[in-house]
């Protein structure tokens, strides 16, 4: 009878003669972050968010709606691209070996779109479940001239506005994506340069750190113009920052070693000799000696 259970780590592919060629290269992190990122934009994005109650005096959420943001979406989606795009390949072309540096960038690269469509999916969920109301929410809505103070309502009550998606955006202040997104794509190009300039060395200079914290300064450039534009609260962009921050550092160690490492910059796949991961069941199996390999009777 042939066992059931399949190898854990390669899910049984690794009969495969592609296998290792499927895991240097990260093939199903590719995959992922293309899938992530089409189910957002066709699905998350488009969804309605839970609408709270609100009353019409109450004052966090009756700041003007700012008609031109100081960082637009577009302009955000630019940064985060580009940035990364830019500032990736020429790091690499300029301090990696020749033999290594299109793999370099490729899995560099990979991190980072595996960083932002992770956050993105995260972040968009989190938005239309939590359904806050944004700081600018009441000039969105336009009351009725009749509503009440300190009484409850509903939008569809006392909101005038045609502008229907205007105002259902108005319901998706928390998490701020802004915040999430820039410091999913700039916090992660920030541990990058810092593994790559090698900055652990006290004796290399701090030129070094602070090119490696750049990164974080536009970040929190963007955070912060949230709240200047008062499109978030500023909770609202500490837990989008926070989240942002998480997800860059969980998808940066995906791919490379904690930046204490003497390897730090040099990716997981080039420094182990082997793409299997241990099996710690086979160790407890053959120490009780009823070990049987995956396939046989």
């Amino acid at each position: 009878m042939t066992r059931l259970s399949i190898d854990r780590h390669s899910l049984g592919l690794d009969r495969f003669a592609w296998y290792e060629f499927f895991v240097k290269w990260k093939v199903s992190d590719a995959i992922y972050a293309v899938l992530i990122i089409i189910a957002d934009y066709f699905y998350f994005e488009t969804i309605q968010p839970y609408q709270r109650q609100f009353t019409i005096n109450d004052l966090t959420i009756s700041h003007p709606f700012a008609q031109v943001e100081r960082v637009s979406g577009p302009a955000l989606l630019l940064w985060i691209i580009v940035l990364p795009c830019t500032v990736i390949p020429i790091v690499t072309l300029l301090l990696t070996p020749r033999p290594f540096k299109i793999y370099v960038t490729y899995i560099s690269l990979l991190g980072v779109f595996i960083s932002m469509g992770t956050c993105t999916f995260v972040t968009d969920v989190l938005k239309n479940w939590i359904g806050r109301c944004r700081p600018d929410f009441l000039a969105r809505c336009v009351p009725i001239a009749s509503a009440k103070p300190d009484v409850l309502y509903f939008a569809k009550e006392v909101c005038t506005t045609k502008d229907m998606y205007t105002l259902m955006d108005g319901f998706r202040t928390t998490p701020s994506g802004h915040s999430s997104m820039s410091w999913a794509s700039f916090g992660y190009v920030s541990m990058w340069l810092n593994g790559q300039l090698d900055c652990r060395h006290v004796h290399k200079g701090a030129w070094r750190s602070l090119i490696a914290f750049l990164p974080c300064l536009l970040a929190f450039y963007v955070a912060l113009s949230r709240t200047q534009d008062y499109r978030h609260h500023f909770v609202d962009i500490i837990i989008g920052s926070l989240l942002g921050a998480f997800i860059a550092w969980w998808s940066y160690r995906r791919y490379f070693p904690e930046l204490s490492s003497d390897d730090c910059y040099v990716p997981y796949a080039l420094t182990n000799d082997s793409v299997s991961s241990h099996d710690h069941y086979r160790d407890i199996q053959i120490a009780r000696g009823d070990y049987v390999p995956t396939g046989e009777v």
